[in-house]
């Protein structure tokens, strides 16, 4: 950042700090956030190197808006409090409830996951903590993260 003329230095700073405001980021340590994004060059959790400005992630708590880490992308969207669609019921981004009636609940938890613009069910369990461990490394082994 350093090689940019002040006053774009300055507009790129207030520019994130709104942004990071309006997403619910805690932005008290503003300053020390802000340089610790700025000038991270890998993944503070699989130490993947940050091609472009664009592959920099907050990764944060979506409940509390405390900051965590600076992430990949991939990183980020593994998080199970990444936004949720509204009618999701699980607190799990591509798990919801289906009815079902020859089941002794009267619902399955299901996963799905979109895939070449289709979306495609994975696997579908009464066990809904059973079903997250399940999605957690079903997407770190098929490096899914959209």
């Amino acid at each position: 950042m350093s090689d940019l003329p002040f006053d774009l230095y300055k507009e790129h700073k207030a520019l994130t700090k709104y942004k990071w405001k309006s997403r619910g980021l805690i932005t008290d340590k503003f300053e020390e956030i802000y340089n610790k994004y700025i000038y991270a060059t890998h993944c503070q959790l699989c130490n993947k190197q940050f091609q472009n400005t664009k592959d920099r992630q907050m990764e944060h708590c979506h409940v509390t808006g405390q900051f965590r880490n600076i992430v990949c992308r991939s990183c980020n969207q593994l998080k199970a409090d990444v936004k949720l669609q509204s009618n999701n019921t699980s607190g799990y981004k591509g798990i919801s409830k289906q009815k079902e009636k020859n089941c002794k609940q009267g619902f399955l938890w299901r996963f799905q996951v979109r895939i070449n613009g289709k979306i495609k069910r994975i696997k579908s369990s009464n066990d809904l903590d059973k079903l997250i461990k399940f999605a957690d490394q079903w997407k770190k082994d098929n490096n899914y993260h959209t």
